[in-house]
């Protein structure tokens, strides 16, 4: 199809075929995962795999089972399997979810279980997520943000950064290596931010809930925008149009459906398997945003000389030709992703604030997080508390698509942008820490058996 024969209708046409064909995922995680949860739990209750109220810091009023993220893993599980067996026709044409991202899934998966009921050392969590983030190196899953990053100080992938005599050493090869760097730190981070969320009844699962509605209208807007060149069958097998769209349904209905069992008044707990697996599929959706090649017939683009169409709906002076003008963007849909990733983030820089003048290592647990301050906010209502984050991870949702969005549909500049986000967070920032969330909490030392902050404590 001619770029001229692209017109809103069509594009529309791809985005609702891909939505409607990729529905089972959902269907099948949220109805795997609610048949799953009680029986994870009666497992936890009989082997003992539970958290008991210490009157301390755990103040929840019976003990309460652990596993949660188990169910949680066997139900995004279930949705992958099914939009595997269920994908074909049209737009689906798609390569599905790549088997790097389930051997991640497993590899988190196992380390935050071995802590939920070993308490694994600290430097072997570490561990088990850095196997989660190589096994993403695999398909080079978000080694291109680097490039977006790098591209304008050092030049395109293809020029030399450093030749002396034999000694070669290409710009491709620099953005490799900082981009799997990079991948390591989006999963250790996203993962622990995670955890560290994970501290009131239903709030981690439901605040993924929003989250994930947010990353899978951003999926769909870069399907539109970005539609895959269906015509070039050896660069589609790369596209990961259809992996971003399975996986948000998926952890959608896996989230949903733990919700049922996880809302205030809980009777069911993430534990570390859960929290850990949702952080590292977060970001694994935000990371695939770098992956936007190949793609055809951009919605907007460079005004190139030899261009002979022009979008249908936009300004006659905007022309568009394949491939022109998108390699910033990539970056900066990752920083809109991470936009909507906004609360654990921002909840793990304050914590780290805190603990820096507190002169405590980061692992001391304290009463300061997000979550406790907006809870003593709403009188020590949960439910309350929760609502209320759920709304602020829904106005998070909406800066990071209206950024998309003018990127996407509109074009222009990117440093606009980037330096919009990034003044966002350094509002949100400098607002978090007024008053308490930024005051040292006392610096006495905790001993290594208890849990890290944000891990195995409710209300």
């Amino acid at each position: 199809m001619s770029c001229d024969a692209m017109t809103t209708a069509t594009r529309l046409d791809g985005v609702i075929s891909l939505l409607i064909n990729s529905a089972p995922a959902l269907l099948a995680s949220f109805a795997v995962t609610v048949v799953t949860v009680p029986i994870v739990r009666w497992m936890a209750h009989r082997t003992g795999v539970v958290d008991t109220p210490d009157g301390v810091r755990k103040l929840h009023g019976r003990t309460v089972a652990y596993l949660g993220g188990v169910g949680v893993f066997i139900g995004v599980f279930a949705g992958i399997i099914v939009s595997a067996w269920l994908s074909g026709g049209d737009l689906l044409s798609l390569p599905p979810v790549p088997f790097s991202v389930v051997l991640g899934m497993i590899a988190i998966t196992f380390t935050g279980l071995a802590d939920d009921i070993w308490k694994f050392d600290a430097r072997l969590k570490i561990a088990g997520q850095l196997v989660a983030a190589a096994a993403l190196a695999i398909d080079d899953i978000g080694i291109n943000v680097a490039s977006g990053l790098l591209s304008p100080i050092i030049g395109p992938p293809g020029e030399t950064l450093i030749n002396l005599g034999g000694f070669v050493i290409l710009n491709a090869t620099v953005f490799y290596w900082v981009g799997t760097a990079l991948v390591a730190t989006f999963v250790l981070g996203g993962s622990n931010a995670a955890n560290l969320l994970d501290g009131l009844d239903g709030l981690l699962s439901g605040i993924t809930v929003v989250m994930c509605l947010g990353l899978l209208a951003l999926s769909l807007l870069i399907v539109f925008a970005l539609p895959p060149d269906m015509s070039n069958i050896g660069e589609l097998a790369r596209s990961m149009a259809g992996v971003r769209v399975v996986l948000c349904l998926s952890l959608l209905g896996a989230c949903l459906g733990f919700l049922v069992y996880n809302f205030n008044p809980a009777t069911i707990f993430l534990g570390d398997a859960g929290s850990l697996l949702i952080g590292f599929l977060s970001v694994t959706i935000i990371m695939t945003f770098a992956n936007l090649q190949p793609f055809s017939c951009p919605l907007v683009g460079r005004v190139v000389a030899d261009s002979v169409s022009v979008v249908p709906g936009m300004p006659p002076t905007i022309a568009v030709a394949p491939d022109a003008g998108y390699e910033g963007h990539s970056t900066l849909l990752v920083m809109c992703g991470l936009a909507m990733f906004g609360l654990p983030i921002l909840d793990t820089a304050l914590a780290v604030i805190r603990r820096r003048r507190a002169g405590v290592p980061f692992s001391t647990p304290d009463a300061n997080h997000i979550h406790h301050r907006v809870k003593r906010a709403c009188g020590d209502s949960v439910r309350k508390a929760v609502s209320a984050l759920y709304g602020m991870e829904f106005g998070l949702v909406l800066v990071g698509i209206a950024t998309a969005t003018y990127v996407l549909g509109i074009g222009g500049r990117l440093l606009w942008p980037f330096l919009f986000l990034v003044g966002v967070f350094l509002v949100l920032l400098a607002l978090a820490t007024r008053g308490s969330g930024a005051t040292p909490t006392g610096g006495r030392r905790v001993p290594r058996s208890l849990a890290a902050d944000g891990t195995k404590r409710r209300t």
